[in-house]
């Protein structure tokens, strides 16, 4: 009689399957892309459309599998080095993504048994990690099984200390529970939704789709998406609504642009805070350094009804080519680590470094000054980061008004119908939305006034 393989011998290989599971055969490839340095947003789109493109719950499990192994890599990691001989650093980059796909499955999936989640993810990985790492992989996988069911699961480190130690001052300046923010942070981020109309419009307008959205407290047309398929609704695909986070929204809203101001975006990327803008009424000039995205914002205005008035391509950082004073609103979206989009751009942990922070400064100020010189006396600058760290925000900020008397942070009541706001301000009177305020991105905002 055959004797019944040791976890540590190669199994008998398994006859090929017709259908190789292709829904981890696509969460594997979309893993190894970002690992190659793609963007996680942009390999999961592509994942889910390439032909034929998934549907249903396939959709759902794909996006579960990237994202949830992204963020918790650094914990897989740690308990898959504890059970390979071999370490993380011998381990092809194929061979180590199936592990940790494989791993995140055992430990966090409770609806995937261990059995199906070790099967499947090694059949779907075969092409891309050859015959000869298959028993290995197996192997390794069966292992983290019978410690998981043990109780040995991997631990909750999935964040730098770096990363960590900023969210705990982040916390203490919001006054909120720093371990409640700490665990918001690793977790997934909800899909938000905006809308060019009142948020009472939106909601109905979500509804006639089958798209159930409810308001975001404060944010003006601002929802999350509770359930439904927002991507396919009608709404969307006339761009009437834009999938984009609460913080993001309110970033743009907070500029207080009203009809017929002359309004300027710098660092306008695909214009998602220019269509707000302009959908206000605003004169909206989009400046960007990339020329695609500008194009890609012109047509997103244009698809949405609210065009844009102009669009400038050029280093902002350098020179801006446009006369001082011009604009009686200006919008700073300035270059950053992302860190406050941690939950849906989980790769950014793994490749940002504390050294980053400080890096980027030279460019934050730069464009700042070069900014701040378009804004008319009596005008509205708005400095913006999708980040919580300090180095840049509000030291950025306080560099930029020591040198420049000429600027003050508005006073609150220097624009009407801005009450909304009161809840995400700091004591300096600063924004900074967080995921334990309507889970939100960590967006931070410093409103500046032109008083000469």
């Amino acid at each position: 009689m055959g004797r019944k393989p040791s976890d540590g011998a190669r199994p008998h290989p398994r006859p090929r399957r017709r259908s190789v599971d292709d829904t981890r055969r696509r969460a594997l490839e979309a893993l190894l892309a970002v690992h190659a340095g793609a963007g996680a947003q942009a390999v999961i789109r592509e994942a889910l459309d390439r032909q034929p493109a998934l549907a249903g719950p396939d959709r759902g499990l794909l996006t579960e599998l990237v994202y949830s192994t992204l963020r918790r890599q650094r914990s897989l990691d740690a308990w898959i080095a504890a059970s390979s001989s071999r370490g993380l650093f011998a381990l092809e980059a194929p061979v180590l993504a199936a592990l940790r796909l494989g791993a995140l499955q055992i430990a966090d999936l409770d609806r995937i048994p261990d059995h199906a989640a070790v099967n499947a993810t090694v059949d779907s990985a075969r092409e891309l990690i050859g015959e000869r790492a298959v028993g290995f992989v197996h192997a390794i996988l069966r292992q983290l099984g019978r410690r998981n069911a043990a109780g040995d699961g991997p631990g909750q480190r999935d964040l730098p200390d770096w990363i960590d130690y900023r969210i705990v001052r982040l916390a203490d300046v919001v006054g909120v529970d720093a371990d409640a923010l700490c665990a918001a942070f690793r977790g997934p981020a909800p899909l938000h939704v905006h809308g060019l109309a009142d948020v009472a419009d939106l909601v109905d307008t979500l509804q006639a789709d089958q798209v159930v959205a409810r308001p975001i407290a404060g944010v003006p047309r601002s929802a999350e998406i509770m359930e439904g398929q927002f991507f396919d609704s009608r709404a969307f695909a006339e761009r009437q609504v834009l999938a984009q986070d609460g913080g993001s929204a309110a970033v743009a809203e907070w500029l207080g642009a009203r009809h017929g101001e002359q309004v300027v975006e710098v660092g306008a990327g695909r214009g998602a805070k220019s269509l707000v803008l302009a959908a206000a009424g605003a004169l909206v000039t989009a400046i960007d350094r990339d020329a695609d995205r500008l194009a890609e914002a012109m047509s997103l205005a244009e698809q949405a009804g609210h065009p844009l008035h102009d669009r400038i391509c050029c280093d902002a950082a350098v020179d801006i080519p446009s006369a001082d004073g011009s604009f009686d609103r200006a919008l700073l979206d300035a270059p950053c680590s992302g860190l406050g989009t941690l939950r849906r751009r989980p790769e950014i942990r793994h490749r940002r470094r504390a050294t980053d922070l400080v890096r980027a400064a030279g460019t934050q100020a730069a464009l700042l000054e070069q900014t701040a010189r378009l804004v008319r006396v009596g005008g509205v600058l708005v400095y913006a980061v999708c980040s919580f760290a300090e180095e840049e925000g509000v030291m950025i900020v306080d560099d930029f008004l020591a040198s420049h008397p000429e600027f003050a942070r508005a006073p609150r009541e220097e624009d009407g119908g801005l009450d909304w706001a009161t809840p995400w301000l700091d004591t300096r009177g600063d924004l900074r939305t967080h995921p334990l305020i309507d889970d939100m991105d960590a967006f931070y905002a410093a409103r500046l006034q032109r008083s000469a």
